[in-house]
């Protein structure tokens, strides 16, 4: 079969239409306003030792969402709720990107501290979260 240069043009618009729609669904998916939700890393993995267990404790709190959509105070607000289950305060501590999914990729992530505690307290009793197991709930001195 030869290609002449009419079948050239052809494939060229035909393959630019096809990146242009391409382009044009990804644009609008991440422009759809998505509600933030609280990011939960084992929730589908049913190897995990708390899949479908009720949370007992928190003391980091991950929302997912999208800044163009959501505010600060809805983030806090969140927060506020979901640590104050625990008897917490929230405090927060960074804000990351493209960690959640495409349409909610910014992270806001919150500390769930005791009402006499401060995040310095914290890191002074346990200088290195992520190799010890931190002690659950709120001591009631």
């Amino acid at each position: 079969m030869l290609i002449n240069g009419i079948d050239l043009v052809m494939y060229s618009i035909i393959s630019n239409k096809i990146i242009f729609v391409s382009a044009l669904v990804f644009w609008l998916s991440a422009c759809t306003n998505v509600e933030p939700y609280i990011f939960k890393p084992n929730e589908f993995n049913r190897g995990a030792p708390n899949f479908a267990t009720k949370l007992k404790d928190r003391s980091k709190l991950e929302i997912c969402y999208n800044k163009w959509a959501t505010t600060p105070e809805i983030l806090t607000q969140m927060a506020t709720d979901e640590c104050g289950r625990f008897g917490k305060v929230a405090h927060f501590i960074v804000s990351r990107h493209l960690i959640c999914s495409f349409s909610t990729p910014a992270q806001a992530v919150y500390s769930c501290l005791c009402p006499d505690e401060t995040s310095q307290s914290r890191r002074k009793r346990n200088p290195d979260l992520s190799q010890k197991k931190e002690k659950q709930g709120c001591s009631k001195l």
